[in-house]
């Protein structure tokens, strides 16, 4: 399992374990901004893991943008009965439990649903909370989803809301997830790499993933 950071984007993919790595320093703390449930170990699972061992449990954070309600597995009839809020904790259950697989502390996960009181647009409070991150910690690396590179609309706006801060000086330093088909747009000397390194790592990224397919219906687990 691999995740690539090509010059400011992050790409996914399987590798030998040998293959080589080209892997960029963070800064002091370091921001995920995944837009989906389960988007944090499918594509940053590698690099958070990474960013845990050289800047510390402590100055990693991961923040949720959407609530995840449009999957499509809930147009099944076993959750027709289920409110919006029943299906949004079950999804931040498994959101949680994985981050917890990669080593993410709790109370370092960020879940901008909770906190959208007032039904605000989500890339405006993305906006801010950046910002929030940028202006309180200072030494920060942010990674989203790519601006460009991706076939899911709100991955892409997603990027652009930290693409735009980073072209307006508002952020130093910023990185961008992008998924394995579009790795040839990405110039070669651009790419930069993060992968497991060993066994160990390697099963924390797979528990992280398996933390999506756990079925335990008693603790509202469904498997999402």
């Amino acid at each position: 399992l691999l995740i690539i950071l090509l010059g400011q984007v992050l790409i996914y993919i399987k590798i030998n374990l040998t293959d080589k790595t080209c892997e960029k320093t963070f800064k002091q703390n370091v921001v995920f901004y995944p837009q989906h449930q389960d988007d944090e170990v499918l594509w940053g699972a590698s690099a958070i893991l990474r960013a845990i061992e050289t800047c510390g449990q402590d100055n990693i954070y991961v923040v949720l943008v959407a609530d995840g309600l449009g999957v499509n597995v809930f147009n099944n009839n076993e959750y027709k009965n289920m409110t919006n809020e029943e299906k949004k904790e079950i999804r931040d259950k498994e959101f949680k439990a994985a981050l917890s697989q990669l080593g993410v502390k709790e109370e370092n996960i960020i879940i901008l649903s909770d906190i959208n009181k007032e039904n605000e647009d989500i890339f405006e409070l993305m906006e801010k909370t950046i910002l929030e991150f940028e202006n309180s910690l200072e030494n920060v690396t942010h990674i989203s989803h790519h601006y460009e590179y991706d076939d899911h609309p709100m991955h892409i706006k997603n990027g652009q809301v930290l693409k735009n801060l980073k072209d307006e000086g508002k952020v130093k330093d910023a990185l961008y997830f992008i998924k394995p088909q579009y790795l040839k747009s990405i110039p070669v000397k651009n790419r930069v790499i993060y992968k497991v390194k060993n066994k160990s790592e390697y099963n924390k990224v797979k528990k992280a993933c398996y933390e999506y397919k756990r079925v335990d219906i008693e603790n509202d687990r469904y498997g999402v």
